[in-house]
């Protein structure tokens, strides 16, 4: 099954802007994990993320595709069902 890592942060203000999307689609079935960029450094030295909001698309553990910056509703389902 595919997951998506989205990394975040409280004083990110983008990360703000497409955290009720992000919630949203949790809602619809899509499965979104919420990583918190501040606490949990060993995933983000783990997976690089050098910006956040960062997208990582996951499947049996590996990296499929990934995308940084606030996205719409239909962004996000295009980056999650484009592999």
């Amino acid at each position: 099954m595919k997951t998506v890592f989205y990394f975040t942060a409280d004083w990110c203000q983008p990360c703000k802007k497409v955290k009720p999307v992000v919630e949203a689609m949790k809602r619809e079935g899509f499965e979104f994990q919420m990583i918190d960029a501040d606490y949990e450094q060993s995933l983000v030295e783990r997976f690089k993320v050098s910006s956040i909001p960062t997208f990582i698309l996951l499947e049996d553990g590996r990296e499929l595709s990934r995308v940084t910056g606030a996205k719409t509703k239909e962004e996000l389902e295009n980056f999650i069902n484009e592999k």
